[in-house]
C-alpha cells in the first residue's frame, strides 16, 4: 500500500513552527527566568520544525546534504530542550550538550552520506542513537530534586521523555530493516508517514508537559513572595507571626521551652545614608545570610522591618539561646565588606527573650525582645541582652 502525501508532508513542520510563536508569544507573561527557560524551548521548537521540513524536502531533491542537515537540525532541538530544563530547574548547565551532539551527528552523517554506498538505515539508527542520549540526558535533569522536593509535573516530563527514549531505541531494528537496501528513506508509505507523525505527536505531548511544570513553578513563585521578604528571601513579617503564634501554642501543648531573638543592625541609618541604598540593600543581604548561617536549621528567622531582623528557636534553653547569640555576633564582627575601596565592618545588637511561662503569647515576646535590643543598643551596641 503506498501513500502519495508528498504534497502535505510539510504539515508537520509547520505545527512546529506553530509550537515555537505559541511559547514565545507565551513567554511576556512569565517572571524573567521562566521566559528564558520557555525561550530556549521555543528556538527547540523552530529546531524541530526545520528537521521536519528538511527531512520532507529530502524525499523530493534526493540531496543528501538536505538529510543530514535536517537530523543535525532534530539534534541541537533537543540540545534546546536540554538548556530549557536547566534554566526552570535552576541547574548549573553545560553548552556542550548544545553544541558535542549535533556536531558528532553532523560529522557521522556527512560520512555516510557521502560515502561510497549510501545506507539510510545507518544514518536512521546514527541519528535515533544520538537523539536517545540526549533525550536520556533530559530525562536524568527532570528528575533531579531541587531544593526541597522533585515536582511531579517534572516527574511526568521525565517519565515522557524516558518513554520516547525507548521507544527511539526499539524502533531502530524495524528501521534498519525498512530501509536497509534503500539509499535514502521514503516518506511515502504508511511506515515513514506514521513515524512522523508519532515524532509530532511526542514532541506536542514534550510541550504540554513542560507548560505544566512551568505553571508549577508559577505557583510555587507566588506562594513564595507572599510568604518572604523580596530582598533578603527571608520570611516576611506576616509569615513570621502566623508561624510564631503556631510555635507558642505548641510550646503550651509540649511544655517545651522557646527564644525569640530581635536582631538590629548598629549604626544601619549613617550607613544608609552615606554610601546609599543600593549599598544599604547589600548590607541587608549579608545580615540574613550571617543570621542563616549563624542560627540552626530548625530555627525560623524573618526581616521584622527596616534594619530589624527576627528570630525564632524552638527547643531552646536560656543557655542554648546565649551560645547562638554568642555565635552570631562573633560572626557578624568578622565581617568584613568593601565599599569604593573603604572598609567597612557591620555589628549588629540583639534581644532575647526566654519563654518560660505559658501565660506568654507571642505578641508580648516580641514587645519584650524589642525592649531587650534597646537596652542592648543603649549599652554600647555590638551584644545582647537577655531578659
Amino acid at each position: 500500500m503506498t501513500f502519495d502525501l508528498r504534497p502535505i508532508l510539510l504539515a508537520p513542520a509547520a505545527i512546529a513552527c506553530g509550537f515555537g510563536v505559541f511559547v514565545l508569544l507565551l513567554r511576556r507573561n512569565y517572571p524573567e527566568y521562566l521566559q528564558r527557560a520557555l525561550t530556549e524551548w521555543g528556538i527547540a521548537c523552530f529546531c524541530f520544525a526545520g528537521m521536519f521540513g528538511l527531512c520532507m524536502e529530502e524525499s523530493r531533491i534526493a540531496l543528501p546534504l538536505i538529510s543530514v542537515l535536517g537530523r543535525t537540525l532534530g539534534a541541537m532541538g533537543f540540545g534546546y530542550e536540554y538548556l530549557a530544563i536547566t534554566i526552570l530547574k535552576k541547574q548549573k548547565r553545560s553548552r556542550a550538550w548544545l553544541i558535542a551532539p549535533p556536531t558528532v551527528l553532523f560529522v557521522m552523517l556527512l560520512a555516510v552520506a557521502f560515502a561510497g554506498h549510501r545506507s539510510a538505515a545507518l544514518m536512521m539508527a546514527l541519528s535515533n542513537l544520538v537523539y536517545s542520549i540526549a533525550m536520556a540526558r533530559n530525562t536524568i535533569s527532570l528528575a533531579e530534586p531541587e531544593v526541597r522536593e522533585r515536582p511531579l509535573a517534572d516527574l511526568v516530563t521525565a517519565l515522557a521523555f524516558a518513554t520516547f527514549c525507548v521507544i527511539t531505541i526499539v524502533a531502530v531494528p524495524a528501521d534498519i530493516r525498512t530501509y536497509l537496501f534503500t539509499p535514502q528513506l521514503a516518506f511515502n508509505n504508511p511506515r515513514g508517514v506514521y513515524g512522523i507523525v508519532a515524532s509530532l505527536a511526542g514532541q506536542g505531548v514534550l510541550l504540554a508537559l513542560f507548560l505544566l511544570a512551568v505553571s508549577y513553578r508559577i505557583r510555587t513563585d507566588i506562594t513564595f513572595q507572599a510568604l518572604h521578604d523580596s530582598l533578603t528571601g527571608l520570611y516576611n513579617r506576616r509569615a513570621f507571626e502566623e508561624i510564631g503564634v503556631h510555635e507558642v501554642s505548641r510550646a503550651d501543648r509540649t511544655g517545651i521551652r522557646m527564644s525569640l531573638f530581635m536582631v538590629g543592625i548598629d549604626g544601619f541609618k549613617i550607613l544608609n545614608d552615606k554610601h546609599g541604598e543600593k549599598i544599604g540593600d547589600v548590607i541587608l543581604k549579608a545580615a540574613a545570610g550571617g543570621l542563616l548561617r549563624s542560627l540552626r536549621v530548625e530555627d525560623y528567622v524573618c526581616r521584622w522591618g527596616g534594619d530589624e531582623f527576627c528570630a525564632l528557636l524552638a527547643r531552646a534553653t536560656r543557655e542554648d539561646s546565649e551560645k547562638v547569640a554568642e555565635r552570631t555576633l562573633a560572626a557578624f564582627r568578622a565581617l568584613d565588606m568593601s565599599v569604593d575601596g573603604e572598609r567597612i565592618h557591620v555589628t549588629i545588637s540583639i534581644g532575647v527573650v526566654i519563654r518560660e511561662k505559658s501565660t506568654q503569647e507571642f505578641s508580648g515576646l516580641v514587645k519584650q525582645a524589642r525592649a531587650a535590643l534597646h537596652d542592648a543598643k543603649k549599652s554600647g551596641r555590638n551584644r545582647f541582652t537577655v531578659v
